[in-house]
């Protein structure tokens, strides 16, 4: 390796040393105000808060009747709230129902809305968190997922089950273990 080489990776060794002390402050300061929110739980007003912020859903536990009421329900905060963002419906293709990855992408995001404004323990900083990161983040990522639907539709196919290669793997490593 040439000395320029070398030089130059200790030339930005700084700027990294530097920008992961900003990332743990901010991290430390957010850890404080989760800490801070949490011991000092505040009077609910709406029925889903009760000093808790809202809980993420899990799709593959739901009885299939919530999951169909979970799903209207999401639709609409696509609909009235996600959508009201110019990117997002450009982003998320009118087969997005189809795509249970992208409907838990958006779940999360939902969740994420539903604690930095309907949480009674929400700050400011959960709102510019949510604004700033989660929302555009998350619809860059489904702008992706679905790209290959906007030429033409590629529904979700069954899921994938390794069990027969992981059991073969399995039984290889036990015949190793039981030669040595």
């Amino acid at each position: 390796m040439s000395d320029r080489h070398h030089q130059g990776g200790d030339d930005d060794r700084p700027a990294i040393i530097t920008g992961l002390a900003a990332e743990s402050e901010e991290l430390a300061r957010t850890v404080a105000q989760l800490n801070a929110s949490s011991s000092e739980p505040k009077p609910s007003k709406a029925k889903a808060s009760s000093g808790r912020s809202p809980r993420p859903w899990c799709w593959p536990r739901m009885p299939h009747e919530e999951k169909a009421e979970r799903l209207a329900e999401l639709a609409d905060w696509v609909r009235e709230v996600l959508f009201a963002w110019p990117d997002a419906p450009r982003a998320i293709l009118s087969c997005w129902p189809r795509h249970w990855d992208v409907i838990e992408e958006l779940s999360m995001l939902y969740c994420a809305w539903q604690t930095a404004y309907t949480w009674d323990g929400a700050t400011s900083s959960d709102a510019a968190y949510y604004l700033d990161r989660l929302r555009p983040s998350t619809v860059e990522r489904l702008q992706i997922r679905m790209r290959p639907c906007s030429q033409h539709h590629q529904p979700d196919g069954p899921p994938r089950d390794d069990v027969d290669i992981v059991d073969r793997t399995i039984t290889e490593l036990d015949l190793l273990e039981n030669r040595g």
